[in-house]
């Protein structure tokens, strides 16, 4: 496994991750790895996403989706 060295956290940063770790009860380095794998799965999805060709021939348009998410989430 590789090792990463951070600088330059600023205090505040590194203060919130302190205690997130500490309401997870994680180690601070098991939170951070849990974190930074979360990012790079992100990372990696979003690259996903931006190369997957869009459906065609559904009729539904983006506008359409965020409109009928919109509502949703109004009506919950």
């Amino acid at each position: 496994m590789k090792q990463l060295d951070v600088h330059d956290v600023p205090d505040d940063v590194y203060a919130a991750l302190v205690a997130a770790a500490e309401d997870s009860r994680q180690s601070l380095n098991a939170f951070v790895v849990e974190r930074l794998t979360e990012a790079a799965r992100i990372a990696r999805l979003t690259d996903h996403i931006a190369r997957y060709p869009a459906p065609t021939g559904t009729g539904v348009t983006a506008d359409d989706a965020v409109a009928a998410l919109r509502e949703i989430r109004e009506a919950s």
